[in-house]
């Protein structure tokens, strides 16, 4: 009977061992599988979110901003009761469906794409209030166009730093590169620093 039992017991006792090492190779795959699936995420959100940007950034690069005001200026003298035609921005298509996962992005790229975001909804409801202003005075809209024209440069500089956020949060998952200079949003004399950011940004 002894001799009987000792096998058993034992044969008993290495099936739960192998079914205890299967169970956890088999849940080891599987969070491997879904570290690997939410790497994948987070690449193709941030591949998308810097296409987007890049794309606004290349729109508030064309023309000067500075001659428009200008001219604007310079029409209100003649014209005080002309009134500017602002064009709202395009919709963000990729951010609008990306945000609702944007807590999966690192800290760093949550950060710059939702200050951008920000001022660039901000932008919108301004032209709005812009459109509205049926009734200022040409001394009032002059400083209302030129704060529109304030926070577009603002916006330049945010999109540059969204961008860089977004590429060295790519470049980190393959090397331990340096983190990339950024301007400052504080004003403008951190525009032209942040731009040639751009120019380093691959599309």
């Amino acid at each position: 009977m002894e001799l009987w039992v000792g096998p058993a017991i034992i044969a008993a006792l290495v099936s739960a061992l192998v079914s205890a090492a299967g169970w956890f190779v088999s849940s080891w795959q599987a969070q491997r599988l879904e570290e690997r699936r939410r790497a994948e995420k987070v690449h193709d959100y941030q591949v998308a979110l810097r296409a987007e940007i890049a794309s606004d950034l290349l729109s508030l690069q064309v023309g000067n901003r500075a001659e428009m005001l200008g001219s604007f200026r310079a029409i209100l003298l003649l014209e005080p009761a002309h009134r500017p035609i602002l064009p709202r921005l395009v919709r963000n298509m990729v951010f609008e469906q990306v945000v609702r996962e944007i807590h999966v992005l690192p800290g760093r790229v949550i950060a710059a794409v939702i200050g951008y975001q920000s001022l660039r909804q901000s932008i919108d409801l301004f032209v709005e209030d812009i459109r509205a202003a049926h009734n200022v005075d040409a001394g009032r809209l002059l400083l209302m166009v030129s704060d529109y024209v304030d926070m577009l440069d603002r916006l330049e500089i945010l999109a540059t730093n969204a961008i860089a956020a977004l590429e060295f949060s790519l470049m980190l998952s393959k090397s331990d590169a340096a983190p990339p200079t950024r301007g400052s949003a504080s004003g403008r004399d951190g525009a032209e620093h942040s731009a040639s950011a751009e120019h380093s940004v691959s599309p």
